[in-house]
């Protein structure tokens, strides 16, 4: 990623053919970074349940008990890319891999992961991926910009970008959380792509319920970090029934502006 010079492998390291750096390669997966720590309290719960769950943490702890209606990424995906035919990368997977032919990509050595990495250092050859999908990622990147003019080189020209990113959502350090856009800012931040569409694939419940949880559990925590991230956990396990009243109101533009997330579709020229 260093000098985009093609990688040589073998069986425990892939070295560079032009600087001959060496980058590890550890039960299935390329390390060209060294793993960060964790360092919010709430975010390190996560990280464990994420250890301990795999899979289930997402299928039930996300789909089902976070406090945000459930959006079925993989459908979206399939919609637009035929998986069997087309590189497909998900970039900041986290411990999921929503389908077995999607390389997935993070900075932090998941199991799922096959290529850890910097998202601003995107080891791939230009115009070499059909697709790049995010689900909350651009939130925790300092430079969104770069990362998105990563993801306009290595996209192959006519290839997607399919990207889940917050407007109105409380701060959640994963390991960093530095910014929100709006549907216009999204517009604006990949303005080197064609816009296919933006939708809002989270209602004005979910906002409510969002917030609601978030206010509790900072009241009732008293300034304990650590307590906080636990109250959240049970705010949302006894509280979630309520965000699938936003059936009514996902999918409408005219709740794009009271939306916690946005689904902003592109493709480049």
């Amino acid at each position: 990623p260093e000098c985009s010079g093609s990688l040589n492998f073998k069986d425990t390291e892939a070295t560079c053919c032009n600087c001959r750096n060496n980058y590890p390669i550890r039960n299935g997966k390329i390390f060209f970074i060294h793993v960060p720590d964790h360092i919010d309290t709430l975010d390190s719960l996560k990280e464990r349940f994420r250890k301990w769950f795999g899979k289930l943490y997402y299928t039930v702890g996300i789909n089902i008990f976070a406090p945000i209606f459930p959006f079925n990424y993989r459908k979206e995906i399939c919609k637009r890319l035929d998986l069997t035919r087309q590189i497909v990368v998900d970039a900041g997977s986290g411990n999921h891999r929503i389908d077995e032919d999607i390389i997935c990509l993070d900075i932090f050595d998941y199991d799922a992961a096959d290529i850890i990495c910097d998202l601003c250092a995107l080891p791939f050859k230009d115009n070499s991926v059909d697709a790049f999908v995010t689900r909350g990622v651009l939130e925790h990147v300092c430079e969104p910009s770069a990362v998105v003019r990563n993801f306009h080189k290595c996209t192959r020209v006519g290839g997607m970008n399919i990207h889940s990113v917050p407007f109105l959502f409380p701060f959640h350090a994963s390991p960093y959380d530095y910014q929100r856009y709006t549907h216009k800012g999204l517009e604006y931040l990949f303005k080197e792509f064609e816009l296919v569409g933006q939708t809002n694939i989270s209602g004005p419940v979910s906002l409510a319920l969002i917030i609601t949880i978030e206010f509790l559990s900072i009241f009732f925590s008293l300034g304990y970090r650590k307590l906080k991230a636990y109250i959240y956990l049970f705010l949302c396990m006894i509280l979630f029934p309520l965000k699938y009243l936003d059936i009514m109101f996902i999918n409408r533009k005219s709740f794009i502006s009271l939306a916690p997330t946005i689904l902003t579709v592109v493709r480049k020229k």
